[in-house]
């Protein structure tokens, strides 16, 4: 299955942002996790079909008035060695 290694960068941790990322990837069958990083980003590993994922990108560039504020969102393919079999937050 494709992976995809997602850095989110914004209003991002503090604010239920993983939270509502697992829910998201839930609803999905997205597999893989949300962490926050030190730099105040939050990365997500998502594992799941490529059209799934798809989805799962757009779902999670949010913009809420208070809560969660997306700036800017990287993502690059990666080679997971690791198995999962939920969505987690670290």
């Amino acid at each position: 299955m494709p992976a995809v290694k997602i850095t989110v960068h914004g209003v991002v941790q503090g604010v239920g942002y993983r939270a509502l990322v697992m829910e998201i990837a839930t609803q999905l069958g997205i597999i893989g996790y949300a962490k926050n990083m030190p730099d105040g980003s939050v990365e997500i590993l998502a594992i799941g079909q490529k059209d799934r994922i798809d989805e799962f990108r757009k779902l999670i560039n949010v913009d809420a008035k208070h809560g969660p504020q997306v700036h800017k969102i990287d993502a690059a393919a990666a080679e997971e060695t690791e198995s999962y079999n939920s969505f987690e937050i670290r």
